[in-house]
């Protein structure tokens, strides 16, 4: 998939956060780790998508800062960084989730990641009630 589009990239999220609860449950807790951020990468990416608009060629400048990695500047790429802040405010386990979220990166495939930091990776990301494809859904 070349050029994902807004529905490729969200579905990629929602599949990833699974497949991230599947690995876990199976004990490969390094690989949940990784698919648990992933999903939120591919889920803000999936809003910065609504951005473009058809028939303007966007900046060159902001379509190369949405091919990183780093969820932090996803966030704020992706419009969002100011509401998630309000709503920390508001829920102590969202902050928490995003502080756990936040500290991902591409290069943890290649780290041997322990059954504590996977679990709380995969909490953070697929919580019911305060995880952040939960909050991210909410702002597709």
């Amino acid at each position: 998939m070349a050029d994902p589009s807004i529905d490729d990239l969200k579905a990629l999220a929602d599949t990833r956060a699974a497949d991230a609860q599947y690995l876990l449950a199976g004990g490969r807790h390094s690989a949940a780790y990784y698919l648990a951020g992933y999903a939120i990468e591919c889920g803000l990416k999936a809003v910065i998508a609504h951005s473009f608009r058809a028939g303007v060629i966007p900046s060159k400048r902001f379509v190369d800062k949405v091919y990183t990695h780093n969820l932090s500047e996803l966030l704020s790429l992706a419009g969002l960084k100011g509401q998630l802040d309000a709503d920390s405010d508001q829920s102590a386990d969202l902050r928490a989730a995003w502080a756990i979220v936040s500290s991902w990166n591409e290069a943890s495939r290649y780290e041997l990641i322990d059954p504590f930091g996977a679990t709380a990776m995969v909490e953070a990301v697929t919580n019911a009630q305060y995880g952040m494809m939960q909050w991210l859904r909410r702002h597709w």
